[in-house]
């Protein structure tokens, strides 16, 4: 999405920074029968699967988050756990109100954001609150003298198959439970489906789930917004590193979803202290020839919801 929050200064410090470890959080944050959580071994080759994959160019795979800083920035997303004892705050939603969800919103203290410690990137901001069952969405985040300012934000409820009340990716869906994280790659299996990012998306269309495109491109083989990918089964995983290769079978069995523009091919994963970088740099001999596009009709239930049928039995 194209937020960005403007902080750079003309200092040269950079502050001490020991990078974050995350705690777990519940095995699904929306209900189970969403498209976060519905396997996609099952579904058939979209037709349009060969022409939209010659479209990306052979994209190398890229896990653009983990837990050393780079260029003063710890690449990746963190999100910030809070409850009903934290700060409700005002949030001056400044590029995007007329889509977002107006608030208040729980910031923690401090909290943190995207692009940490200097706060570059998309300055995205996630809070979960599992007890409420309430999760909230904020981009482009940052102090202001006194105020708090956003682009844009959105909340979500953790029970709901309903689509978010304001949102901060192009996709227009919730985007904790399509990040890749730390907790669970240790435990050896992923359980979602992965928010990906591509370069090339046709300009002006968009399939569902996605509801929104900021896409660019004019070749008419490029994919659209919201298009679905699979791993193909046959590709050969023997040399990845055991965090890449837990990501990868992630990516054959639920798959990754076209969510927002980006450079290249990169999915959406946590900043944590605890990832292998050169482990997941492993990910990068897969490219986009090695996926394939999946058709993901049969599965809709109603296109204003999250809501997909499941595998038959």
């Amino acid at each position: 999405m194209t937020i960005i929050g403007v902080v750079t200064t003309g200092l040269t410090w950079r502050p001490s920074f020991d990078p974050p470890q995350f705690p777990e959080l519940p095995e699904y944050l929306l209900p189970e029968n969403t498209l976060f959580y519905r396997q996609v071994t099952d579904l058939p080759v979209s037709p349009d699967s060969e022409r939209w994959i010659g479209a990306l160019g052979a994209e190398p795979l890229v896990a653009p988050f983990g837990g050393k800083p780079y260029l003063g920035n710890v690449a990746g997303m963190p999100f910030n756990m809070v409850d009903k004892s934290t700060s409700l705050v005002d949030v001056a939603l400044t590029q995007y109100p007329e889509i977002s969800f107006p608030g208040p919103y729980p910031l923690a203290s401090p909290p943190l954001i995207e692009g940490l410690p200097n706060y570059g990137n998309d300055q995205h901001y996630l809070a979960i609150d599992p007890e409420s069952r309430t999760a909230w969405e904020l981009i482009a985040l940052r102090r202001w003298f006194t105020r708090w300012e956003a682009g844009a934000g959105g909340r979500w409820n953790m029970d709901s198959v309903d689509y978010p009340d304001g949102w901060t990716i192009v996709a227009q869906l919730p985007l904790l439970p399509g990040v890749v994280r730390y907790e669970e790659v240790a435990a050896g299996r992923i359980n979602h489906m992965i928010l990906g990012m591509f370069e090339i998306s046709a300009k002006g269309k968009h399939t569902w789930p996605a509801r929104s495109t900021d896409g660019q491109s004019t070749d008419p083989d490029a994919p659209p917004m919201g298009a679905w990918m699979r791993l193909r089964a046959d590709v050969d995983l023997s040399e990845l590193g055991p965090q890449a290769k837990v990501v990868a079978q992630a990516a054959q069995t639920y798959g990754i979803l076209i969510s927002d523009t980006g450079p290249g091919f990169r999915m959406r994963g946590t900043a944590d202290s605890r990832w292998d970088r050169n482990d997941l740099r492993t990910l990068e001999t897969l490219t986009t020839d090695d996926f394939e596009f999946v058709d993901v009709s049969s599965i809709i239930i109603d296109e204003d919801t999250l809501a997909v049928n499941q595998p038959a039995s």
